[in-house]
């Protein structure tokens, strides 16, 4: 079995677990608003090809949806979001909709494990799921893993990853650092204060696979040297710009420091 059917199984048993049971009926879209805790960034991801789809087979699972006080008119959204917009799309007036009696924290709980379920979040949401799972509902490494069928020391390693500063994974984004590897390594860079030394080596091409990271990891402190420093205080002073270049053979990394005079 693979690791991803082995994920999906054990998501189905929680839901089975969780009795997901609920009343099935339609709901007018404008009665129902979208998740305030939905742990995916990008809630639009994959409307157009949904839509095209729930207008040629119709809508195959209701969205599950709750209310957070029973004196509320409007639904919130706990699984389903996508479902939701591509309906909004085709202007259909109503969807079927299962309603669970669940608190906020119990639907957003619910809400990570529907998207894990369903289609893989972006790492860094998932990453932000995953802590926000450890954290507001006390799992345990071990027990995420079991949860998403993954080992107790790749889980750790996952959430380690939440260790870097919203600058330095802002950073990691913007750089298209898209990999779980990748972002684990960026994280050893980070505590061995290399981390945008790493970064610029990412971006200029020089470090590209999670093999060159880990050698880079294993060998900087060889790697670098300190730039250097421009005194902006002297006349006499020529202004100097250090360059990194790496290269690589099939031991290791060899860095090249040239100085340029400005």
């Amino acid at each position: 079995m693979s690791s991803k059917s082995k994920r999906l199984g054990s998501l189905a048993d929680v839901f089975q677990a969780e009795k997901l049971e609920g009343t099935v009926r339609k709901i007018r879209l404008d009665k129902i608003l979208p998740s305030e805790n939905q742990p995916r960034q990008d809630r639009k991801k994959g409307v157009d090809d949904l839509a095209r789809s729930l207008e040629k087979d119709g809508l195959l699972q209701p969205i599950i949806v709750t209310k957070q006080n029973p004196e509320d008119e409007n639904y919130r959204i706990v699984a389903g979001e996508r479902r939701y917009h591509a309906a909004k799309q085709l202007d259909w007036t109503e969807v079927e909709c299962k309603i669970l009696d669940r608190d906020e924290k119990e639907t957003f709980r619910l809400a990570i494990i529907e998207n894990l379920q369903r289609e893989n979040l972006s790492p860094y949401e998932e990453i932000e799921a995953m802590s926000h799972l450890k954290t507001s509902f006390k799992y345990t490494d071990q027990e995420l893993g079991t949860l998403f069928g993954k080992s107790r020391s790749y889980m750790t390693e996952l959430l380690g990853i939440s260790s870097l500063s919203k600058e330095e994974l802002r950073s990691c984004k913007e750089a298209g650092i898209e990999g779980k590897n990748l972002l684990i390594q960026a994280v050893a860079a980070s505590r061995k204060g290399t981390f945008f030394e790493f970064l610029n080596l990412f971006q200029t091409g020089a470090l590209k696979t999670v093999k060159d990271a880990k050698s880079f990891n294993r060998e900087e402190e060889n790697l670098f040297t300190p730039k250097i420093a421009t005194n902006t205080n002297s006349k006499t002073s020529n202004s100097k710009l250090t360059e990194y270049k790496i290269t690589k053979n099939k031991a290791s990394f060899k860095l090249l420091l040239t100085t340029k005079h400005c």
